[in-house]
């Protein structure tokens, strides 16, 4: 919510009074917004502008909601939800073009192992802080303010996600961030900035992941790895409870308030199974042709 603040509606109409603000302006930035090809943003600020002003209305210090004449089909439009996920052969290619590219980077190829493998949101794992993590019981202690649904997880943390971690530590040089920003200073306009962020920007892992060779697979975006996690364990035969828990999602409904049980053990076993799963594609990569076959056999007994 932020950023689609200080990135759209601030420079649009930021210098305004909350009584000067009229349609044309909110027309102003999801025109803008819409320009820049990013329409699942318009309909974002669209809502935040909303919420805005109908505040400034129950608070009596405007009389009507400007934002209030506006439909989401003036934004962005309906947004049908996202069903890509990547199958075996597709992860299998991707981690080749990830090892094949350098430009790269390996701290980039790890942040996707650790995305795929702990399946959580990009941001929760860009921005994670060293402090969150207990490397010797083998946990991640998630902060409900560090969460989309804003409840705190405990991720239980499987070998190959540790010795991930292992590499990430020395790559982070002492930083509190796991993922720490690679430049503190930016240019802008010819003037130097200073990094808004301690850890890497929201858009350095999309901007890697456009440089991949990946012609001959259907365009996939980071967030379409979480579906990926989540369709591979079912197949593996997750229990359907404990995948959802995985993915820090609340049961609905009656279910959910009565049963407050977060099955950490047996969220323990399937992503361990999940992550070797995962990391039997990645030295299937990184050691040629007997290394594939034993890393194919290896799958094969972890699907079973």
């Amino acid at each position: 919510m932020l950023r689609v603040l200080r990135r759209h509606i601030e420079p649009a109409i930021g210098k305004l009074g909350v009584t000067e603000v009229r349609p044309l302006h909110i027309d102003k930035v999801l025109t803008r917004i819409l320009d820049a090809g990013a329409p699942t943003v318009a309909n974002d600020a669209l809502h935040h502008l909303f919420r805005m002003f109908h505040f400034a209305v129950k608070r009596r210090w405007i009389d009507t909601n400007p934002a209030s004449g506006f439909e989401i089909s003036d934004a962005g439009g309906f947004e049908v939800s996202r069903q890509r996920w990547l199958n075996r052969d597709e992860l299998a290619a991707f981690a080749k073009a990830m090892q094949d590219t350098p430009n790269f980077g390996r701290q980039n190829e790890l942040a996707v192992w650790l995305l795929l493998a702990l399946r959580v949101r990009k941001m929760e794992l860009l921005s994670a802080r060293w402090s969150e993590f207990d490397l010797e019981r083998g946990v991640w202690s998630l902060h409900p303010s560090r969460t989309k649904m804003n409840q705190s997880i405990d991720i239980p943390l499987a070998a190959p996600v540790l010795r991930w971690l292992e590499e990430v530590q020395v790559f982070s040089c002492n930083s509190e961030y796991l993922f720490p920003a690679r430049r503190l200073i930016h240019m802008k306009g010819g003037v130097p900035r200073r990094n808004r962020f301690g850890h890497i920007s929201p858009d350095t892992l999309n901007v890697a992941l456009r440089r991949l060779p990946l012609d001959d697979i259907e365009h996939f975006t980071v967030h379409d790895m979480r579906r990926t996690a989540r369709t591979h364990m079912a197949a593996l035969g997750v229990d359907r409870f404990v995948a959802e828990r995985a993915l820090n999602h609340k049961v609905r409904d009656v279910e959910g308030v009565y049963n407050q049980y977060d099955y950490f053990e047996e969220r323990k076993v399937a992503l361990e199974r999940w992550a070797k799963w995962l990391a039997a594609i990645e030295e299937a990569r990184n050691g040629g042709a007997a290394s594939a076959q034993a890393s194919e056999d290896a799958m094969a007994a972890l699907a079973k």
